[in-house]
């Protein structure tokens, strides 16, 4: 596939452009290559729903709403193949153009494109099947009635979506914390500073006192972004270790490295930390309550559909980290 259509407008939304850059770098390997106790938990409750959902009895239609690396989209084509004597259609949407550019050329699928779940570009009843994971929330509530829209009203919905105030939230959250704090720090400008006068020294074209007033400047950042780093107990723990690390090889063997390198990793890496830190925003911003879900069921109950099933994910007994909703007009 050469191109990716598209209707999105908007590429300067930050969130987007934090998604984006995170789906464009993920590696191209299959949705649950790497086994958790989470993934494993999903993979089998999507594996039950399409298993009931892709029968040989009909022909099937279905979209990945928000389909980011594929993960439904995967396990869907896997239901779909197994079913093979009658037809399977398969779309994925998404509002990054790297997450559908990767779906579309990893798995062979023609019809992917990169819209807005607030604006899909297909006529009305057009799906015999509509899902998502982690995905549909951080459209607007308003979305949901192009979710319905699109779904036949012998169709089925199902989406797992983020539970507000849940396990993956309060992880996002305190990631966000920390990511923020980090920032806020100007550790990033700060290091430029010091690098900047460090090769003007080199070079003859300041005093080392020069460099002394920002190497000075420097030091009480880095014993704050150390005293972060002693204080969590985040995962990314390890990935602020290493960033300390490269960084304070980079600063002793700084005639090793070119001031052009090093520029460039500081804004590289500098982006990163804003990237994920967006992200855990979006994450956080996004996770549904009660209230919020029932708001997403209107416009399905207002088409006529009467089966609503809504369950808390949870796994080993932890705080719920995940809605599982399904809809339709079958038993479910």
């Amino acid at each position: 596939m050469n191109e990716v259509p598209t209707t999105v407008n908007d590429t300067d939304d930050s969130r987007l452009m934090a998604w984006d850059s995170h789906w464009q770098k993920t590696t191209n390997t299959a949705a649950f290559e790497e086994s958790t106790p989470l993934q494993d938990y999903l993979q089998s409750h999507w594996s039950d729903f399409l298993s009931q959902a892709i029968t040989p009895d009909s022909d099937t239609r279905l979209i990945d709403l928000a389909c980011g690396k594929g993960t439904l989209t995967e396990l869907a084509l896997a239901q779909g193949r197994a079913e093979s004597d009658r037809s399977f259609d398969i779309h994925c949407v998404d509002t990054s153009f790297n997450a559908v550019k990767d779906v579309a050329e990893r798995l062979g699928i023609t019809t992917a494109f990169q819209a807005d779940c607030a604006s899909l570009p297909y006529q009305p009843n057009s799906f015999d099947i509509v899902v998502s994971q982690f995905g549909i929330e951080y459209a607007p509530l308003h979305a949901a009635k192009e979710f319905a829209r699109i779904l036949k009203c012998s169709g089925r919905f199902a989406a797992v979506i983020h539970y507000k105030n849940g396990a993956i939230y309060h992880d996002c959250n305190e990631k966000l914390q920390l990511f923020e704090n980090v920032l806020s720090l100007s550790l990033f400008e700060k290091a430029l500073d010091a690098f900047t006068a460090g090769y003007a020294v080199i070079a003859g074209k300041i005093p080392i006192r020069a460099f002394h007033k920002a190497d000075a400047d420097f030091a009480p950042v880095i014993e704050q972004y150390k005293q972060l780093i002693v204080s969590t107990n985040s995962p990314s723990k390890s990935l602020l270790i290493q960033i300390l690390k490269d960084m304070g090889f980079m600063y002793e063997n700084i005639e090793s490295h070119s001031e052009h390198e090093v520029n460039a990793w500081l804004a590289s890496t500098k982006l990163e930390f804003i990237n994920f830190k967006n992200r855990m925003s979006s994450m956080v911003n996004a996770a549904m309550d009660e209230e919020q879900v029932s708001q997403l069921l209107a416009p399905f109950l207002a088409k006529g559909f009467s089966k609503v099933l809504c369950e808390r994910l949870s796994v080993n007994d932890d705080l719920p980290f995940s809605w599982f909703v399904q809809i339709s007009n079958v038993g479910v």
